[in-house]
């Protein structure tokens, strides 16, 4: 464990230690701003940041137990906490409460993070505020699995993805038939119960066709926002992790996605995906982040202060809300070189593509430690996912 001498400053506590802390541990350290990384795998780059002043390695069991604990709380009292994957939201939607009495806890009440979390809550959610979403089916049993209206291909997918793809390795199981559709029942079945089986269509459409619509969005209204296509992923189909994206113009995302938050009464940091189907042009929503995400470093050039606002927010401070935002992208070129080589000979023309300035997940010039042993932990991080 990295040590830290004590600050009288109020800081902030990162849960996770990858990608997208390395960007909130750079971002608030620059700013003067004391944080610390907590994450399961000692083979995290956050911790290597120099902008990190301690590092504890706790599994994700005892990490309630921890925050709880009298040792984190008389040293961090008053910090805000920032999750950065599904299990940390969880963990501190559900213990709220308790954790408000020491932190300051960046995500929102169990209640109306349930609705993000499970996405059939989440659906059904969209239904009733009119917001589009592809083609879907809550079976309740095997014999749900004949219905005619299920369209080929389709995709079988969890409504809580957390456990899934740690278990499954994998976010969906593509079926291309009644066959592999059964196949991949009998398969979710071993790993999460029949009622959060959801099967949906397949909407056609490569990169170009993704996008996400950002927010910093509190008290009923948008105090940031920034809208990109997410045009590179792994794995390229159903991809789990941006490689490129880009700031668009496209302003329907981004309506529809406040139209959502709204509804939910929704606070917090967020990312709204959707897709557009270029069978009849419209946005159709595939999920919502409650918490940061993996591109989130693009403010840095955009000029979309979430991180900072954030937590002034939840430290008292007055904010105001960002008008617009400037082109820019983000590549994360160790996850991308593949992604691009494997687009190149599908013939993607945009398999090369960066519009400037291109933010990088990982090089910083004043921060180049993270680089170097995301190189050293790369062969570990092929072989363990």
């Amino acid at each position: 464990m990295k040590k830290s001498s004590p600050d009288t400053r109020k800081g902030a506590i990162v849960l996770g230690g990858h990608i997208q802390s390395l960007g909130i541990v750079r971002i608030l350290g620059r700013r003067g701003i004391p944080v610390i990384v907590i994450d399961a795998a000692a083979r995290c780059i956050a911790r290597r940041s120099r902008y990190c002043r301690a590092f504890y390695r706790i599994t994700n069991e005892d990490l309630p137990g921890f925050l709880k604990g009298e040792a984190c709380r008389s040293r961090y009292d008053g910090w805000a906490l920032f999750p950065t994957n599904d299990f940390h939201v969880r963990i501190l939607s559900s213990n709220r409460k308790e954790l408000s009495r020491h932190y300051k806890v960046g995500t929102d009440s169990a209640e109306v993070i349930d609705l993000f979390y499970n996405k059939i809550n989440t659906y059904r959610l969209a239904e009733r505020t009119g917001i589009p979403f592809p083609l879907t089916f809550f079976p309740d049993r095997e014999a749900d699995l004949d219905d005619p209206a299920i369209p080929f291909p389709c995709i079988l997918k969890p409504a809580v993805m957390y456990d899934f793809y740690r278990k499954a390795g994998r976010k969906v199981f593509l079926c291309r038939d009644k066959e592999e559709l059964r196949a991949a029942y009998d398969k979710a079945l071993k790993i999460i119960p029949a009622s959060e089986i959801i099967i949906q269509e397949v909407i056609p459409g490569d990169g170009t066709t993704q996008f996400s619509a950002c927010f910093l969005y509190a008290g009923g209204r948008s105090y940031v926002r920034l809208t990109a296509c997410r045009m590179r992923q792994h794995p390229l189909d159903f991809g789990n992790a941006t490689t490129y994206a880009e700031v668009s113009d496209e302003p329907e995302p981004a309506a529809l996605a406040e139209r959502l938050l709204s509804a939910a009464s929704y606070n917090g940091l967020c990312e709204v995906e959707f897709k557009k189907d270029p069978r009849d042009g419209v946005f159709k929503l595939l999920e919502v982040n409650p918490r940061t995400w993996k591109w989130h470093v693009i403010a840095e050039k955009a000029g979309t202060p979430f991180i900072p606002l954030w937590f002034d927010h939840l430290n008292g401070v007055e904010i105001g809300p960002v008008p617009g935002y400037n082109k820019a992208s983000f590549c994360h070129a160790a996850t991308d070189i593949p992604v691009r080589l494997a687009l190149l000979f599908r013939g993607a023309g945009y398999w090369n593509r960066k519009v400037p300035p291109v933010q990088d997940a990982v090089w910083s010039p004043d921060d180049p430690a993270p680089w170097f042993f995301e190189k050293i932990y790369l062969p570990y991080f092929i072989i363990s996912r």
